[in-house]
């Protein structure tokens, strides 16, 4: 396994499809050689949001930059820098981008819940 070093700029952004003007790098995953965990980097538009969702594993989310809002099983939480969030496995979520810029966040996964490919 050899480490890995570089820069969020040099991953290609993909829209993510089920949410609002929300984008997503995979900076780390399993084809990288990381067994236990995959780091992803999000930025969400102004006016962007997710539709309230849940998995059966955890995340850990920390905000770089921005503001919005996380709903965590119905209760509304002001996102802004360093910000960070635990969310467990089967807990309802989604996020909201009601600033005035990009709410740009990490977010950390199991390395078993990367799609495959990535």
């Amino acid at each position: 396994m050899r480490p890995k070093v570089g820069h969020w700029s040099e991953i290609q952004e993909e829209t993510v499809s089920s949410a609002k003007g929300l984008y997503r790098r995979w900076l780390i995953t399993p084809k990288d050689g990381a067994p236990n965990f995959a780091m992803r980097l999000f930025r969400m538009v102004p006016g962007g949001e997710t539709p309230p969702h849940s998995h059966d594993w955890e995340h850990e989310v920390f905000i770089l930059s921005g503001r919005g809002r996380a709903i965590l099983d119905g209760e509304e939480h002001e996102l802004a820098p360093g910000t960070f969030l635990f969310i467990p496995g089967g807990v309802e979520h989604a996020f909201r981008n009601d600033g005035r810029e990009d709410l740009v966040f990490l977010c950390l996964i199991p390395a078993s819940a990367v799609p495959p490919g990535k």
